[in-house]
């Protein structure tokens, strides 16, 4: 099943509480001041889906992950991409959050750090 909708990721899919067993996000990361390496990205992506927000790039994957935690159920899955500089600060910002189980920073097949996933707190939610 295909299901899109249009509007904020992090007010998305509220319908949906405690029912999904993985949130997979990509979502824009890099700190407001930072400018992309990358050519392909600096020159061709729109500002909306590279500028995560704050002076970490963080603003937005953390409002993700509260927003995964409302999704999913006890015991799933949220994997979310960042930058490899953020392999140590997404995962805390996940942890301060209180929802989660289990957080670790997994390497992309280069080696860099490049995901964390996190598994959703066992016990009931204060949602």
């Amino acid at each position: 099943m295909i299901d899109l909708r249009l509007g904020p990721a992090q007010e998305s899919f509220g319908d949906w509480a405690g029912t999904v067993d993985v949130v997979v996000s990509n979502p824009p990361y890099i700190p407001t001041d930072a400018v992309p390496i990358d050519p392909e990205v600096r020159d061709h992506d729109p500002a909306l889906a590279l500028y995560g927000g704050g002076e970490d790039g963080l603003d937005l994957p953390r409002a993700l992950g509260e927003q995964a935690a409302v999704l999913l159920r006890p015991g799933a899955l949220l994997l979310m991409e960042h930058a490899e500089a953020q392999g140590v600060s997404l995962p805390a910002a996940l942890a301060a959050q209180g929802h989660w189980d289990t957080i670790e920073d997994l390497p992309d097949l280069g080696g860099r750090p490049r995901v964390t996933r996190a598994r959703q707190t066992r016990r009931a939610r204060d949602h």
